[in-house]
Protein backbone atom coordinates (compact mmCIF):
# COMPACT_ATOMS: atom_id res chain seq x y z
CA UNK A 1 0.00 0.00 0.00
CA UNK A 2 2.91 2.54 1.42
CA UNK A 3 6.21 2.14 0.17
CA UNK A 4 9.44 3.82 1.22
CA UNK A 5 13.02 3.08 -0.48
CA UNK A 6 14.30 4.71 2.96
CA UNK A 7 17.20 2.94 4.66
CA UNK A 8 18.54 3.53 8.06
CA UNK A 9 20.64 5.84 6.67
CA UNK A 10 21.13 10.08 6.49
CA UNK A 11 19.25 10.39 9.95
CA UNK A 12 16.42 8.15 9.66
CA UNK A 13 15.48 5.76 12.19
CA UNK A 14 12.71 3.33 12.03
CA UNK A 15 10.16 2.31 15.20
CA UNK A 16 7.79 0.17 15.58
CA UNK A 17 5.19 -0.32 18.27
CA UNK A 18 2.15 -3.34 17.93
CA UNK A 19 1.52 -2.78 14.02
CA UNK A 20 2.80 0.38 13.58
CA UNK A 21 5.76 1.42 11.98
CA UNK A 22 7.36 4.66 12.23
CA UNK A 23 9.93 6.17 9.96
CA UNK A 24 11.26 9.70 11.16
CA UNK A 25 14.02 12.11 11.11
CA UNK A 26 14.60 14.92 12.23
CA UNK A 27 14.48 16.35 15.87
CA UNK A 28 12.00 17.45 18.17
CA UNK A 29 11.27 19.53 21.50
CA UNK A 30 10.33 17.43 24.60
CA UNK A 31 9.39 14.68 22.73
CA UNK A 32 10.67 11.87 20.85
CA UNK A 33 9.65 9.64 18.07
CA UNK A 34 9.58 6.40 19.98
CA UNK A 35 6.47 8.10 22.25
CA UNK A 36 5.23 8.90 18.88
CA UNK A 37 5.20 5.36 17.36
CA UNK A 38 3.56 3.86 20.94
CA UNK A 39 0.65 6.33 20.88
CA UNK A 40 -0.01 5.60 17.07
CA UNK A 41 -0.44 2.30 17.98
CA UNK A 42 -2.51 2.68 21.11
CA UNK A 43 -4.79 5.03 19.29
CA UNK A 44 -5.04 2.91 16.07
CA UNK A 45 -6.37 6.00 14.76
CA UNK A 46 -5.51 6.47 11.41
CA UNK A 47 -8.55 9.35 10.86
CA UNK A 48 -7.48 12.61 8.99
CA UNK A 49 -9.02 14.48 12.31
CA UNK A 50 -6.44 12.63 14.38
CA UNK A 51 -3.14 12.67 12.58
CA UNK A 52 -3.76 16.91 12.11
CA UNK A 53 -4.20 16.57 16.05
CA UNK A 54 -1.02 14.60 16.34
CA UNK A 55 1.10 16.86 14.03
CA UNK A 56 -0.02 20.09 15.22
CA UNK A 57 1.06 19.15 18.36
CA UNK A 58 4.73 17.88 17.06
CA UNK A 59 7.27 21.07 17.97
CA UNK A 60 10.74 20.62 16.03
CA UNK A 61 11.66 19.82 12.56
CA UNK A 62 10.79 16.20 11.30
CA UNK A 63 9.25 14.09 8.96
CA UNK A 64 7.47 11.16 9.19
CA UNK A 65 5.95 7.95 7.51
CA UNK A 66 3.82 6.09 9.30
CA UNK A 67 2.34 2.46 8.16
CA UNK A 68 0.00 0.77 10.03
CA UNK A 69 -2.12 -2.63 9.06
CA UNK A 70 -4.69 -1.00 7.25
CA UNK A 71 -3.98 2.82 6.48
CA UNK A 72 -0.31 5.18 5.76
CA UNK A 73 0.08 8.27 6.17
CA UNK A 74 3.60 10.82 5.44
CA UNK A 75 3.85 14.26 6.66
CA UNK A 76 6.51 16.87 6.90
CA UNK A 77 6.67 19.59 9.43
CA UNK A 78 5.26 23.38 9.38
CA UNK A 79 8.62 24.24 6.86
CA UNK A 80 9.15 21.18 5.01
CA UNK A 81 12.48 21.48 6.59
CA UNK A 82 13.12 17.61 5.28
CA UNK A 83 11.23 17.39 2.23
CA UNK A 84 9.43 14.05 1.39
CA UNK A 85 7.64 13.56 -2.34
CA UNK A 86 5.42 10.80 -3.97
CA UNK A 87 3.80 9.11 -6.13
CA UNK A 88 1.84 6.37 -7.86
CA UNK A 89 3.05 3.23 -8.57
CA UNK A 90 0.40 1.31 -9.79
CA UNK A 91 -1.63 0.21 -6.20
CA UNK A 92 1.31 1.33 -4.46
CA UNK A 93 2.28 4.81 -3.28
CA UNK A 94 6.16 5.77 -3.01
CA UNK A 95 6.93 8.25 -0.45
CA UNK A 96 10.66 9.17 -0.14
CA UNK A 97 13.31 11.91 0.35
CA UNK A 98 15.23 10.71 -2.06
CA UNK A 99 14.56 11.86 -5.90
CA UNK A 100 16.70 9.96 -7.75
CA UNK A 101 15.32 6.64 -6.44
CA UNK A 102 11.84 7.63 -6.87
CA UNK A 103 12.23 8.37 -10.73
CA UNK A 104 14.70 5.47 -11.03
CA UNK A 105 11.82 3.53 -9.70
CA UNK A 106 9.12 4.59 -12.10
CA UNK A 107 11.74 5.14 -14.78
CA UNK A 108 11.24 8.24 -15.45
CA UNK A 109 12.95 9.83 -18.46
CA UNK A 110 13.29 13.59 -19.76
CA UNK A 111 10.10 12.56 -21.49
CA UNK A 112 8.24 12.76 -18.26
CA UNK A 113 9.46 16.29 -17.42
CA UNK A 114 7.02 18.45 -16.94
CA UNK A 115 8.28 21.54 -19.09
CA UNK A 116 6.25 24.05 -17.21
CA UNK A 117 7.77 23.24 -13.56
CA UNK A 118 11.21 22.90 -15.37
CA UNK A 119 10.97 25.93 -16.73
CA UNK A 120 10.39 27.29 -13.42
CA UNK A 121 13.35 26.02 -12.01
CA UNK A 122 15.70 27.13 -14.87
CA UNK A 123 14.71 30.28 -13.95
CA UNK A 124 14.22 30.89 -10.23
CA UNK A 125 15.78 27.40 -9.03
CA UNK A 126 12.70 25.60 -8.00
CA UNK A 127 9.45 24.36 -8.32
CA UNK A 128 6.21 26.08 -8.27
CA UNK A 129 3.63 24.64 -5.10
CA UNK A 130 3.80 20.60 -5.04
CA UNK A 131 4.74 20.45 -8.66
CA UNK A 132 7.93 18.37 -9.44
CA UNK A 133 10.18 18.25 -12.24
CA UNK A 134 7.85 14.98 -13.61
CA UNK A 135 4.58 15.44 -13.66
CA UNK A 136 3.69 11.47 -11.94
CA UNK A 137 5.65 13.15 -8.37
CA UNK A 138 4.27 15.40 -5.87
CA UNK A 139 5.67 16.86 -3.11
CA UNK A 140 4.23 16.89 0.33
CA UNK A 141 4.52 20.77 1.27
CA UNK A 142 5.01 22.53 4.04
CA UNK A 143 2.25 21.85 6.78
CA UNK A 144 1.09 19.10 4.78
CA UNK A 145 0.54 15.32 5.03
CA UNK A 146 -0.64 12.49 2.61
CA UNK A 147 -2.55 9.53 3.59
CA UNK A 148 -3.32 6.50 2.07
CA UNK A 149 -6.88 4.81 2.69
CA UNK A 150 -6.83 2.57 0.30
CA UNK A 151 -4.05 0.63 -2.24
CA UNK A 152 -3.61 3.50 -5.12
CA UNK A 153 -5.96 5.85 -3.18
CA UNK A 154 -4.16 9.03 -1.31
CA UNK A 155 -5.67 11.74 0.11
CA UNK A 156 -3.80 14.90 0.59
CA UNK A 157 -4.27 17.16 3.71
CA UNK A 158 -2.96 20.57 5.76
CA UNK A 159 -2.66 20.36 9.34
CA UNK A 160 -0.87 23.71 9.54
CA UNK A 161 -0.64 27.10 7.05
CA UNK A 162 1.17 29.66 7.64
CA UNK A 163 -0.98 33.23 7.05
CA UNK A 164 0.89 36.14 6.95
CA UNK A 165 -1.61 37.89 5.02
CA UNK A 166 -3.92 38.02 8.63
CA UNK A 167 -1.51 41.24 10.39
CA UNK A 168 -3.44 42.52 14.02
CA UNK A 169 -3.96 46.12 14.64
CA UNK A 170 -1.14 47.93 16.34
CA UNK A 171 1.72 49.69 16.01
CA UNK A 172 4.95 48.27 15.81
CA UNK A 173 5.74 49.34 19.70
CA UNK A 174 2.84 47.35 20.69
CA UNK A 175 5.12 44.28 19.30
CA UNK A 176 8.18 44.75 20.82
CA UNK A 177 8.05 43.05 24.25
CA UNK A 178 6.58 40.20 22.88
CA UNK A 179 9.48 39.84 20.05
CA UNK A 180 11.90 40.28 23.01
CA UNK A 181 10.47 37.26 24.88
CA UNK A 182 10.56 34.79 21.80
CA UNK A 183 13.90 36.01 21.08
CA UNK A 184 14.52 34.49 24.75
CA UNK A 185 12.58 31.62 24.28
CA UNK A 186 13.91 30.85 20.67
CA UNK A 187 17.23 30.98 22.45
CA UNK A 188 16.40 28.93 25.58
CA UNK A 189 14.77 26.09 23.24
CA UNK A 190 18.04 25.78 21.47
CA UNK A 191 20.14 25.68 24.43
CA UNK A 192 18.04 23.34 26.21
CA UNK A 193 17.96 20.60 23.06
CA UNK A 194 22.05 21.21 22.41
CA UNK A 195 22.70 20.07 26.30
CA UNK A 196 26.23 21.60 26.23
CA UNK A 197 27.52 19.94 22.53
CA UNK A 198 29.13 22.06 20.73
CA UNK A 199 27.29 24.67 18.29
CA UNK A 200 29.09 25.80 15.09
CA UNK A 201 27.26 28.93 13.81
CA UNK A 202 28.73 30.44 10.45
CA UNK A 203 28.75 33.86 11.39
CA UNK A 204 28.22 36.73 8.83
CA UNK A 205 28.42 40.47 8.67
CA UNK A 206 24.47 40.06 8.68
CA UNK A 207 21.47 40.07 11.80
CA UNK A 208 20.48 36.78 11.76
CA UNK A 209 23.66 34.85 12.61
CA UNK A 210 24.90 37.32 15.02
CA UNK A 211 21.41 36.77 17.00
CA UNK A 212 22.27 33.01 17.27
CA UNK A 213 25.11 33.75 18.28
CA UNK A 214 24.92 36.87 20.77
CA UNK A 215 22.19 34.96 22.15
CA UNK A 216 24.19 31.84 22.93
CA UNK A 217 26.52 34.58 25.06
CA UNK A 218 24.08 36.04 27.02
CA UNK A 219 22.58 32.66 27.77
CA UNK A 220 26.10 31.53 28.97
CA UNK A 221 26.51 28.90 26.66
CA UNK A 222 30.11 28.23 26.03
CA UNK A 223 31.02 25.51 23.72
CA UNK A 224 30.51 27.84 20.36
CA UNK A 225 32.49 27.84 17.53
CA UNK A 226 31.80 30.78 14.85
CA UNK A 227 33.59 30.28 11.51
CA UNK A 228 33.40 32.57 7.95
CA UNK A 229 34.41 31.10 4.61
CA UNK A 230 35.08 33.20 1.07
CA UNK A 231 37.24 35.31 -0.61
CA UNK A 232 40.15 36.51 2.13
CA UNK A 233 39.09 39.76 3.75
CA UNK A 234 35.74 39.44 2.81
CA UNK A 235 32.98 41.37 4.60
CA UNK A 236 31.63 38.31 6.15
CA UNK A 237 35.20 37.33 7.38
CA UNK A 238 36.00 40.78 8.93
CA UNK A 239 32.84 41.62 10.94
CA UNK A 240 32.32 37.85 12.00
CA UNK A 241 35.74 37.94 13.29
CA UNK A 242 35.25 41.17 15.36
CA UNK A 243 31.65 39.82 16.89
CA UNK A 244 33.10 36.43 17.45
CA UNK A 245 36.15 38.70 19.35
CA UNK A 246 33.85 40.28 21.46
CA UNK A 247 32.05 37.43 22.45
CA UNK A 248 34.85 35.67 23.12
CA UNK A 249 34.24 32.51 21.10
CA UNK A 250 36.70 30.99 18.76
CA UNK A 251 36.60 31.69 15.47
CA UNK A 252 37.36 29.88 11.90
CA UNK A 253 38.18 31.22 8.57
CA UNK A 254 37.91 29.11 5.49
CA UNK A 255 39.31 30.71 2.36
CA UNK A 256 37.83 30.54 -0.94
CA UNK A 257 39.13 30.53 -4.46
CA UNK A 258 37.83 29.86 -7.87
CA UNK A 259 41.07 26.88 -8.19
CA UNK A 260 39.73 25.41 -5.14
CA UNK A 261 35.75 25.93 -5.40
CA UNK A 262 36.24 24.17 -9.25
CA UNK A 263 38.11 21.29 -7.58
CA UNK A 264 35.16 20.62 -5.08
CA UNK A 265 32.22 21.57 -7.17
CA UNK A 266 33.73 18.54 -9.97
CA UNK A 267 34.46 15.92 -6.47
CA UNK A 268 32.76 12.64 -6.66
CA UNK A 269 31.72 14.01 -2.85
CA UNK A 270 29.70 16.48 -3.68
CA UNK A 271 28.32 14.66 -6.58
CA UNK A 272 26.99 12.74 -3.85
CA UNK A 273 26.35 15.64 -1.79
CA UNK A 274 23.72 16.92 -4.77
CA UNK A 275 22.13 13.79 -5.26
CA UNK A 276 21.63 13.48 -1.14
CA UNK A 277 19.89 17.08 -1.71
CA UNK A 278 17.87 16.13 -4.40
CA UNK A 279 13.88 15.86 -3.80
CA UNK A 280 13.01 16.60 -7.32
CA UNK A 281 11.79 20.17 -6.52
CA UNK A 282 14.66 22.84 -7.00
CA UNK A 283 18.38 23.13 -7.18
CA UNK A 284 20.87 22.36 -4.36
CA UNK A 285 22.35 24.81 -2.14
CA UNK A 286 25.90 25.53 -2.80
CA UNK A 287 27.75 27.74 -0.34
CA UNK A 288 29.16 25.86 2.72
CA UNK A 289 30.86 22.54 1.31
CA UNK A 290 34.07 23.26 1.68
CA UNK A 291 33.44 25.47 4.78
CA UNK A 292 32.16 21.96 6.11
CA UNK A 293 34.85 19.53 4.88
CA UNK A 294 37.78 21.83 6.34
CA UNK A 295 36.17 22.19 9.55
CA UNK A 296 35.66 18.57 9.95
CA UNK A 297 38.98 17.84 9.02
CA UNK A 298 40.72 19.96 11.36
CA UNK A 299 38.25 18.12 13.95
CA UNK A 300 36.39 21.59 14.77
CA UNK A 301 33.36 19.53 13.78
CA UNK A 302 32.33 16.24 14.93
CA UNK A 303 29.13 13.92 14.76
CA UNK A 304 27.68 15.73 17.89
CA UNK A 305 28.39 19.27 16.79
CA UNK A 306 24.73 20.86 15.92
CA UNK A 307 25.03 23.85 13.34
CA UNK A 308 23.00 26.66 13.76
CA UNK A 309 22.35 28.93 10.81
CA UNK A 310 20.55 32.34 10.84
CA UNK A 311 18.33 31.27 7.97
CA UNK A 312 16.23 33.25 7.34
CA UNK A 313 16.04 35.74 9.67
CA UNK A 314 15.82 38.72 7.08
CA UNK A 315 12.89 36.95 5.20
CA UNK A 316 10.49 35.73 8.26
CA UNK A 317 11.07 39.48 9.56
CA UNK A 318 10.19 41.20 6.78
CA UNK A 319 12.86 42.18 4.39
CA UNK A 320 11.40 40.51 1.20
CA UNK A 321 8.50 42.78 0.97
CA UNK A 322 8.33 44.44 -2.12
CA UNK A 323 7.85 48.15 -1.79
CA UNK A 324 4.80 48.00 -4.82
CA UNK A 325 3.14 45.45 -1.75
CA UNK A 326 4.14 48.03 1.07
CA UNK A 327 2.36 50.85 -0.29
CA UNK A 328 -1.50 51.27 0.60
CA UNK A 329 -3.23 50.73 -2.36
CA UNK A 330 -6.86 51.16 -1.51
CA UNK A 331 -8.58 51.29 -5.06
CA UNK A 332 -7.26 48.27 -6.48
CA UNK A 333 -9.49 45.37 -7.36
CA UNK A 334 -8.98 41.82 -6.44
CA UNK A 335 -7.78 40.79 -9.85
CA UNK A 336 -5.62 43.93 -10.03
CA UNK A 337 -4.00 43.11 -6.84
CA UNK A 338 -3.53 39.47 -7.59
CA UNK A 339 -1.68 40.26 -10.87
CA UNK A 340 0.49 42.39 -8.83
CA UNK A 341 1.39 39.64 -6.57
CA UNK A 342 2.21 37.61 -9.31
CA UNK A 343 4.06 40.44 -11.27
CA UNK A 344 6.32 41.14 -8.03
CA UNK A 345 7.18 37.60 -7.28
CA UNK A 346 8.31 37.18 -11.59
CA UNK A 347 10.35 40.16 -11.37
CA UNK A 348 12.06 39.26 -8.36
CA UNK A 349 12.88 35.46 -8.49
CA UNK A 350 12.20 33.89 -11.72
CA UNK A 351 15.50 35.93 -13.28
CA UNK A 352 18.38 33.17 -13.37
CA UNK A 353 18.34 33.46 -17.19
CA UNK A 354 17.19 36.43 -19.36
CA UNK A 355 16.57 34.51 -22.63
CA UNK A 356 13.92 32.47 -20.85
CA UNK A 357 12.45 35.72 -19.92
CA UNK A 358 9.79 35.69 -22.56
CA UNK A 359 5.79 37.25 -22.89
CA UNK A 360 5.26 33.57 -23.25
CA UNK A 361 7.15 32.29 -20.72
CA UNK A 362 6.41 34.22 -17.75
CA UNK A 363 2.60 33.70 -18.76
CA UNK A 364 2.86 29.93 -18.19
CA UNK A 365 4.53 30.80 -15.05
CA UNK A 366 2.11 33.05 -14.01
CA UNK A 367 -0.57 30.56 -14.23
CA UNK A 368 0.55 28.50 -11.75
CA UNK A 369 1.69 30.91 -9.15
CA UNK A 370 -2.08 32.34 -9.63
CA UNK A 371 -2.95 28.45 -8.81
CA UNK A 372 -1.21 28.98 -6.25
CA UNK A 373 -2.78 31.84 -4.68
CA UNK A 374 -5.39 30.41 -5.30
CA UNK A 375 -5.88 27.85 -2.77
CA UNK A 376 -5.26 30.46 -0.11
CA UNK A 377 -7.74 33.00 -1.65
CA UNK A 378 -6.68 36.58 -1.82
CA UNK A 379 -7.52 38.69 1.31
CA UNK A 380 -10.71 41.16 1.85
CA UNK A 381 -8.31 44.03 1.73
CA UNK A 382 -4.82 45.18 -0.01
CA UNK A 383 -3.89 45.20 3.86
CA UNK A 384 -2.86 41.56 3.46
CA UNK A 385 -0.94 41.26 0.09
CA UNK A 386 2.34 40.99 1.28
CA UNK A 387 1.56 38.91 3.18
CA UNK A 388 0.10 36.91 0.15
CA UNK A 389 3.46 37.25 -1.99
CA UNK A 390 5.53 36.28 1.81
CA UNK A 391 3.15 32.71 1.69
CA UNK A 392 4.42 32.09 -1.99
CA UNK A 393 7.87 32.66 -1.31
CA UNK A 394 7.75 30.60 1.90
CA UNK A 395 6.54 27.70 0.07
CA UNK A 396 8.84 27.65 -2.81
CA UNK A 397 11.62 29.46 -2.69
CA UNK A 398 12.20 29.29 1.38
CA UNK A 399 11.23 25.82 1.48
CA UNK A 400 12.74 24.29 -1.64
CA UNK A 401 16.16 26.18 -1.62
CA UNK A 402 17.08 28.07 1.15
CA UNK A 403 15.78 25.96 4.23
CA UNK A 404 17.08 22.63 1.71
CA UNK A 405 21.05 23.60 2.40
CA UNK A 406 20.10 21.47 5.58
CA UNK A 407 21.22 18.62 3.41
CA UNK A 408 24.39 19.57 3.36
CA UNK A 409 24.89 19.50 7.22
CA UNK A 410 23.58 15.98 6.67
CA UNK A 411 25.90 14.81 3.90
CA UNK A 412 28.92 15.65 6.72
CA UNK A 413 26.89 13.79 9.40
CA UNK A 414 26.47 16.89 11.31
CA UNK A 415 22.89 18.12 13.26
CA UNK A 416 21.39 20.81 12.79
CA UNK A 417 18.74 23.73 14.20
CA UNK A 418 16.48 25.97 12.93
CA UNK A 419 15.84 28.58 15.07
CA UNK A 420 14.05 30.99 12.93
CA UNK A 421 11.56 28.69 11.36
CA UNK A 422 10.64 27.15 15.07
CA UNK A 423 6.57 27.36 15.15
CA UNK A 424 6.64 30.02 18.23
CA UNK A 425 8.71 32.08 15.44
CA UNK A 426 6.01 31.82 12.68
CA UNK A 427 3.28 31.42 14.80
CA UNK A 428 4.62 35.68 16.16
CA UNK A 429 5.21 36.72 12.26
CA UNK A 430 2.15 35.68 10.73
CA UNK A 431 -0.02 38.39 12.65
CA UNK A 432 2.82 41.35 12.84
CA UNK A 433 1.18 44.53 11.38
CA UNK A 434 2.30 45.46 7.83
CA UNK A 435 4.03 48.58 9.33
CA UNK A 436 6.58 46.36 11.82
CA UNK A 437 8.15 44.49 8.75
CA UNK A 438 8.84 46.89 6.17
CA UNK A 439 12.20 47.52 6.69
CA UNK A 440 12.57 44.87 9.52
CA UNK A 441 11.36 47.93 11.58
CA UNK A 442 10.76 45.93 14.39
CA UNK A 443 13.21 43.45 14.63
CA UNK A 444 16.14 45.43 13.99
CA UNK A 445 14.97 47.98 16.81
CA UNK A 446 14.46 44.91 19.18
CA UNK A 447 17.86 43.36 18.46
CA UNK A 448 19.45 46.90 18.96
CA UNK A 449 17.78 48.02 22.01
CA UNK A 450 18.42 44.44 23.57
CA UNK A 451 22.00 44.34 22.42
CA UNK A 452 22.52 40.98 23.68
CA UNK A 453 26.07 40.81 24.62
CA UNK A 454 27.23 44.36 23.47
CA UNK A 455 27.65 43.45 20.03
CA UNK A 456 25.10 45.65 18.31
CA UNK A 457 25.91 49.15 18.53
CA UNK A 458 27.91 51.27 15.47
CA UNK A 459 30.88 50.52 15.97
CA UNK A 460 30.28 46.79 14.71
CA UNK A 461 28.81 47.53 11.26
CA UNK A 462 25.92 45.14 9.41
CA UNK A 463 27.04 44.38 5.98
CA UNK A 464 29.47 47.21 5.28
CA UNK A 465 30.08 47.37 1.49
CA UNK A 466 33.51 46.18 0.92
CA UNK A 467 34.82 45.03 -2.65
CA UNK A 468 37.27 41.84 -3.04
CA UNK A 469 39.76 41.28 -4.49
CA UNK A 470 41.64 44.28 -3.68
CA UNK A 471 43.36 44.29 -7.32
CA UNK A 472 40.14 44.39 -9.08
CA UNK A 473 38.77 47.82 -7.26
CA UNK A 474 40.90 50.23 -9.35
CA UNK A 475 39.55 48.52 -12.32
CA UNK A 476 35.94 48.22 -11.24
CA UNK A 477 35.93 51.85 -10.76
CA UNK A 478 36.93 53.14 -13.87
CA UNK A 479 34.86 50.42 -15.55
CA UNK A 480 32.11 51.82 -13.76
CA UNK A 481 32.56 55.17 -14.75
CA UNK A 482 33.32 54.65 -18.24
CA UNK A 483 29.46 53.62 -17.85
CA UNK A 484 27.99 56.05 -16.47
CA UNK A 485 26.88 57.78 -19.17
CA UNK A 486 24.67 54.84 -20.24
CA UNK A 487 22.79 54.05 -17.01
CA UNK A 488 22.72 51.77 -13.93
CA UNK A 489 21.18 48.69 -15.46
CA UNK A 490 23.76 48.76 -18.76
CA UNK A 491 26.31 49.17 -15.92
CA UNK A 492 24.68 45.98 -13.66
CA UNK A 493 24.75 44.06 -16.51
CA UNK A 494 28.20 44.65 -17.87
CA UNK A 495 29.12 43.66 -13.74
CA UNK A 496 27.46 41.17 -13.91
CA UNK A 497 28.55 39.37 -17.03
CA UNK A 498 32.43 39.78 -16.87
CA UNK A 499 33.42 40.75 -13.49
CA UNK A 500 31.19 39.07 -10.86
CA UNK A 501 32.90 35.71 -11.20
CA UNK A 502 35.51 37.25 -9.50
CA UNK A 503 33.42 39.34 -6.97
CA UNK A 504 31.45 37.20 -6.02
CA UNK A 505 33.02 35.95 -2.23
CA UNK A 506 31.68 32.35 -2.60
CA UNK A 507 33.79 31.87 -5.55
CA UNK A 508 29.94 30.30 -6.69
CA UNK A 509 30.85 30.67 -10.73
CA UNK A 510 34.04 28.40 -10.37
CA UNK A 511 32.17 25.60 -11.87
CA UNK A 512 33.10 27.46 -15.20
CA UNK A 513 35.69 29.46 -16.80
CA UNK A 514 35.95 33.27 -16.81
CA UNK A 515 35.75 33.17 -20.49
CA UNK A 516 32.59 30.58 -20.38
CA UNK A 517 30.82 33.31 -17.94
CA UNK A 518 32.02 36.36 -19.93
CA UNK A 519 30.69 35.24 -23.84
CA UNK A 520 27.69 34.24 -22.08
CA UNK A 521 25.10 35.75 -24.00
CA UNK A 522 21.86 34.10 -22.41
CA UNK A 523 21.41 36.73 -19.60
CA UNK A 524 22.65 35.01 -16.52
CA UNK A 525 21.62 36.39 -13.31
CA UNK A 526 24.16 34.99 -10.59
CA UNK A 527 26.40 31.93 -10.04
CA UNK A 528 23.46 30.32 -9.24
CA UNK A 529 22.15 30.20 -12.96
CA UNK A 530 25.20 27.54 -13.34
CA UNK A 531 24.14 25.32 -11.09
CA UNK A 532 20.77 25.09 -11.97
CA UNK A 533 22.06 24.64 -15.79
CA UNK A 534 24.17 21.92 -14.24
CA UNK A 535 20.69 20.09 -12.09
CA UNK A 536 18.67 20.38 -15.43
CA UNK A 537 21.15 18.94 -17.70
CA UNK A 538 22.35 16.10 -15.39
CA UNK A 539 18.36 15.17 -16.18
CA UNK A 540 18.21 15.28 -19.48
CA UNK A 541 16.50 19.11 -19.76
CA UNK A 542 18.75 21.70 -21.56
CA UNK A 543 18.02 25.36 -21.43
CA UNK A 544 17.96 25.63 -25.83
CA UNK A 545 15.36 22.96 -25.58
CA UNK A 546 13.06 25.25 -22.95
CA UNK A 547 13.55 28.22 -25.02
CA UNK A 548 12.84 26.46 -28.80
CA UNK A 549 9.31 25.07 -27.27
CA UNK A 550 8.68 28.57 -26.23
CA UNK A 551 9.57 29.62 -29.56
CA UNK A 552 7.37 26.66 -30.99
Amino acid sequence: MLETGLTLANGWHRFTAAEVTVWAKGHLFGDDFARVARHLAAAGDFEADAIEALLRGLDGHWALIVVGPDRAFAAVDRVRSIPLIWARDGESTLVDQDGGRVARRLNLTPEDVDRNAALSVALAGYTIGNDSLYSRVRQIGPGEYVLVERPGEVRAGRYHQWTPWRPEAGSPADFAAPLSLLHERLIDKLVESARGRRILVPLSAGFDSRFIASGLREAGYRDVVCFAYGLPGNRDALISRLVAERLGYSWRFVPYGNAAMRRVFASQDHARYKAGADSLTGVHFPQDYLALDALIADGVAGPEAIVVNGQTGDFITGNHVPAALAAARPDCSPAARQEAIVEALLAKHFKQWGFLRTPANMARLAVRLQREIAQIGMPANADGDHGVYEHCEFQDRQAKYVINGQRLYEHFGLNWRLPFWDRDCLDFWSHVPLAAKVGQALYRQTLVSRNWAGVWGDDVPVNPMRIRPGWLRPIRFALKALHAPLGRARWHAFERRYLDYWMTPLCGYAMRRWLEVARDGCGHWSSIAWHIESYLSDKGIGLEELARRDAA
